[in-house]
């Protein structure tokens, strides 16, 4: 009479393959995270770029239907206003506006956007109560270049005629972008001559301060404390336009 012979796994056969599953799990994890890390980044550098190139639509077709000789001149005689309401104890712009003298541009800055609420409230910019954060206005005559009897710039907008080209933030707590500079400098342009060529430098990026280099305007580094790398983006974009009077 033959016995037969019982085989089975055995404890160390067990054991590895055990432990090569769970390599194989916690390897497929982590490269599923670090890969929604970098979707999440894809979705907001694509945010800034379109929105870079949105804005660079609408600009364009301002400038074209502009006499350069409209666009507003500061007290030194630029062809140029990008200013901002002193507040106590703040040194750097708080918000800008830019007027072609048919229509205007204006935004608050990333530190009154991130501080939305907080100590610069005064000062914000905003349409019918709520701030703003960088809006097209009609704005005949560039009235919201011009300073009123205290010597300060308008602050508040009427609700007609405005175009949002950056949301605010809203409840949802996505990510807002906004305006952290926008120059506008003459290349080409002749003595009481409606055409001209001008330079836009505008600088586009998320909101959140505290994740900006504001040294060479770049998001902090992994390594810093304060990043946020997988949420923050910022981009520079430079264009020449044209004004056809």
């Amino acid at each position: 009479m033959s016995r037969r012979m019982k085989y089975g796994f055995t404890i160390i056969e067990l054991t590895l393959a055990m432990a090569f599953i769970s390599v194989l799990l916690i390897s497929i994890v982590l490269v599923s995270i670090q890969a929604g890390k970098m979707y999440n980044r894809g979705i907001i550098l694509r945010g800034v770029n379109q929105a870079g190139r949105d804005i660079d639509t609408v600009m364009r077709q301002d400038f074209l239907q502009t006499d350069s000789r409209q666009i507003y001149k500061d007290d030194s005689g630029e062809s140029v206003i990008t200013v901002s309401n002193v507040v106590e104890g703040v040194s750097e712009p708080i918000n800008g506006r830019l007027c072609l003298g048919s229509y205007s541009y204006v935004w608050n800055t990333p530190k009154m956007i991130d501080n939305e609420g907080g100590d610069y409230n005064d000062a914000m910019v905003t349409l019918d109560g709520a701030p703003i954060n960088f809006v097209r206005v009609v704005d005949p005559n560039a009235q919201l270049c011009e300073k009123n009897d205290a010597g300060a710039y308008p602050n508040t907008l009427d609700g007609d005629g405005i175009t949002h080209l950056l949301k605010m933030p809203d409840s949802n707590g996505e990510v807002v972008l906004a305006i952290h500079s926008l120059e506008l400098s003459p290349v080409a342009t002749g003595e009481n001559q409606s055409e001209g060529l001008y330079r836009i430098r505008l600088i586009i990026g998320t909101s959140k301060m505290s994740e900006i280099n504001t040294a060479d305007q770049s998001c902090k580094p992994p390594e810093d404390g304060e990043s946020n790398f997988e949420f923050c983006a910022i981009n520079q974009f430079d264009t020449i336009v044209r004004t056809n009077g």
